[in-house]
């Protein structure tokens, strides 16, 4: 039963499909909040489908694999309904938590019409991001690791999203964020993407033509995927 617990749960979220779908009045909304600006809008969008996807691991997760890790008691290991306000705060490098729950780790992603999040009781790490067109050549000049540069200038730069995805879903991991170190790492090996860095492993999940989605635990063992279109 180690195993399981151990699984990490991905939540993929079609926005547009979302914006439209009625939810019982136990559920949190994944619609798009009236009023405020795009970024106001969009942060609370965020924290709705947050909430939702949090509530939903929650009651998988106890139903299948009885007491949850973390400081007992967890009222909701016995099977009462959870209700945690999953309010978020911030840690020492700037990675969100939920206080009331400090076990359950996540980590969101939002590019293109999707919304993803990734959730475990280990720290994790999570990237999607939409293939768009730039000058991918001075951006990796720029911003990547010179064994990354010569990967991807070998292949014709056809992997700058898949690398791009993985540099970012491990500082998401860390907590460190883009910042002057974004260089110091390399996400390639010499002739294909790495499967770790610095212990970490590193998975690229298939997704969606022209979008590319990374994942970044200590192990990565079982994928489970919640999608919703």
């Amino acid at each position: 039963m180690e195993t399981q617990k151990e699984e990490i749960v991905l939540y993929i979220y079609h926005i547009k499909e979302t914006e439209n779908k009625n939810n019982s009045a136990n559920e949190p909304s994944g619609k798009i909040p009236e009023g405020g600006t795009p970024k106001q809008q969009a942060k609370l969008l965020s924290s709705a489908l947050l909430a939702r996807a949090a509530s939903h691991y929650l009651k998988q997760h106890s139903r299948q694999y009885g007491p949850l890790p973390g400081p007992a008691p967890h009222p909701f290991a016995s099977g009462q309904t959870p209700a945690p306000s999953w309010r978020t705060q911030k840690g020492s490098h700037g990675k969100p938590y939920f206080p009331d729950c400090p076990w359950l780790h996540f980590s969101i992603s939002h590019s293109g019409e999707y919304w993803a999040c990734a959730m475990a009781p280990t720290e994790v790490g999570l990237d999607l991001q939409l293939h768009t067109k730039g000058r991918k050549e001075r951006i990796s000049a720029r911003f990547f690791h010179p064994q990354e540069n010569e990967y991807l200038r070998r292949s014709g730069y056809r992997g700058f999203f898949d690398i791009w995805a993985a540099k970012e879903s491990y500082v998401k991991y860390t907590g460190q964020g883009i910042d002057e170190n974004f260089a110091s790492f390399t996400a390639a090996a010499e002739n294909a993407p790495a499967a770790e860095i610095n212990g970490a492993q590193l998975k690229s999940i298939p997704f969606r033509p022209n979008y590319s989605l990374s994942l970044c635990a200590p192990r990565i063992d079982n994928i489970i995927i919640h999608y919703e279109a």
